[in-house]
């Protein structure tokens, strides 16, 4: 389908507004429905009105202008509507799959033992050292279009599974290859050669991350690869010392700092990110709260990640979301997509976990899911409804936004919009 002049009329239409003083204040036993329109910038029978493009208009159905009211212009009825999902953290980019580990975890080995045994990421680091640049561009091509079936119109893809110079530009080139292939999806490709030291290097710490800091990052810079550069931080990967001078050694390279903080311990990550400027820290299981309020005082957002703490049978220790919120952070969910540790593209699915083990509200994840994703990745023209921006929707066959996490399991998708165009329609 290939319009350029259209309007959608929608049930109920979520435009996700910056600030909200309702945010950090939540009562349980107050109106959470009007808690979360609130939140969410909720307009019953909305409409949006997109030409070339571009939102012209916002606002209630019947107040809609002439110019969205002509015959030139298609009219597109749905249940509920909100700016296309930011899928913010995910290692898309990968050969093979590990589901021994998945076998061995339901046997009762934990992650660190079967990192320290030689499997987790190091095994997918073999798969994708003996893959093709291209090999790697088709498996990631195949991925965006099922992110994309799922509400995804901005999909972030971290390297991590080279290790090596050329492996990670190979990774981080096979990105850039399928974004030029005109796939219907923004992807934002991310360093992270700072994933755990290779095994060639087990022995030489400090050679390897001389190795990301003095030859990979700068060829990821001078070529323009990559937006971001992450590190894992935490035990069984980097210290504070070493993602410290990673990230700065990205920032000098034009490379945006985010990070992995605190997943399997308090590992002084989110103090990293606050001292770096970063973006955002992801996972964030063992972060205090105090921790919490210096993100919010260097608009750090925190990125969780459910789906991980359900793959790992980690529920004793999850993230701290509400605590977040109240802290004053903005909140963003993602699936941490990955053949270790997350193997789902489903972000229907982590909203519905955000929910049911962080006890988010409907809204709250919806949020989580589009403004907060965004801001994870410093990007105020993505997650949110605005006059002049590129048209970035999702389409729902839903009466309401608690109805997405509530029927679990299923997509209800109906329609993505992406850049003003549509980028996957279901008849």
């Amino acid at each position: 389908m290939d319009m350029t002049t259209f309007a959608i009329r929608a049930d109920q239409l979520l435009t996700m507004p910056d600030e909200v003083d309702a945010l950090d204040e939540y009562d349980p036993d107050g109106d959470l429905d009007e808690r979360d329109r609130e939140i969410t910038g909720a307009i019953a029978d909305g409409g949006v009105f997109v030409d070339e493009g571009r939102i012209q208009w916002i606002g209630e159905w019947n107040e809609r202008p002439e110019a969205a009211r002509g015959s030139d212009v298609a009219e597109i009825e749905a249940g509920l509507v909100t700016p296309g999902w930011v899928d913010c953290h995910t290692h898309a980019v990968f050969a093979g799959e590990r589901s021994n580990e998945f076998m061995l975890r339901n046997a009762g080995r934990s992650y660190i033992e079967i990192q320290e045994a030689g499997g987790g990421i190091r095994q997918t680091v073999e798969s994708v050292r003996s893959a093709s640049q291209e090999e790697l561009a088709k498996h990631l091509f195949d991925r965006v279009f099922e992110s994309v079936r799922r509400g995804v119109t901005t999909l972030e893809v971290k390297s991590g599974y080279g290790l090596s110079v050329e492996d990670e530009l190979k990774s981080l080139r096979a990105i850039r290859r399928v974004q030029e292939e005109d796939v219907p999806c923004e992807l934002i490709p991310c360093f992270m050669g700072g994933h755990v030291v290779p095994s060639e290097y087990e022995d030489d710490r400090k050679a390897y991350v001389d190795l990301l800091c003095n030859e990979m990052i700068p060829r990821v810079g001078e070529e323009g690869l990559a937006d971001y550069c992450d590190v894992f931080c935490d035990r069984g990967a980097f210290t504070v010392s070493e993602a410290e001078r990673i990230l700065l050694t990205g920032k000098n390279h034009g490379l945006t700092p985010r990070i992995h903080a605190d997943q399997m311990s308090d590992s002084g990550g989110v103090t990293v990110a606050t001292q770096v400027g970063a973006s955002s820290a992801d996972h964030l299981e063992h972060t205090s709260i105090d921790e919490l309020r210096a993100m919010a005082e260097h608009d750090v957002t925190a990125v969780l990640l459910p789906s991980v703490n359900l793959f790992l049978d980690q529920l004793d220790a999850l993230a701290p979301a509400r605590e977040a919120l109240e802290a004053g952070c903005e909140v963003a969910l993602a699936t941490d997509f990955n053949p270790g540790t997350s193997m789902t593209q489903d972000l229907g699915l982590v909203m519905h976990l955000g929910c049911t083990l962080y006890g988010l509200t409907p809204g709250e994840a919806l949020r989580a899911v589009t403004l907060g994703a965004a801001d994870a990745l410093d990007r105020d023209d993505l997650g949110r409804l605005r006059v002049g921006e590129e048209a970035n929707l999702a389409l729902f066959d839903a009466p309401h936004l608690r109805y997405l996490p509530y029927h679990v399991g299923q997509s209800h998708v109906a329609g993505v919009i992406q850049d003003g165009q549509i980028a996957y329609w279901v008849d």
